[in-house]
């Protein structure tokens, strides 16, 4: 009865890591850095984000290779008014996916 409630509570511990959220990998969600949440991006909670998520990177090993690549706030904004809406945020996420795999093994 012991080993089967270890076992038990082995297999759930790793099911539960399987689940786990990598957040140091992929694209950052407009929640995450809508800090103030007021469902609009400056360029300080912007950066600030961006900073820190490149700095978790490096401390954790991981390879910088596109960090000189990815978009600045300029990039998402849209139409200039100094703040990006989720849609904007959005439709600059999707546009620079595209072109990465537009730019995938060309030198």
């Amino acid at each position: 009865m012991k080993k089967s409630f270890m076992c038990l509570a082995l297999v759930s511990l790793v099911g539960l890591s399987l689940n786990a959220v990598d957040t140091t990998r992929g694209p950052i969600g407009f929640e995450a850095y809508d800090t103030n949440k007021d469902g609009m991006l400056t360029q300080e909670e912007f950066d600030t984000v961006k900073v820190e998520r490149m700095s978790a990177n490096a401390k954790a090993g991981m390879p910088m290779r596109n960090a000189a690549n990815s978009p600045d706030f300029t990039y998402f904004d849209a139409n200039k008014d100094g703040k990006v809406t989720k849609e904007e945020f959005q439709t600059g996420q999707l546009k620079h996916m595209q072109e990465n795999r537009q730019n995938r093994g060309r030198k």
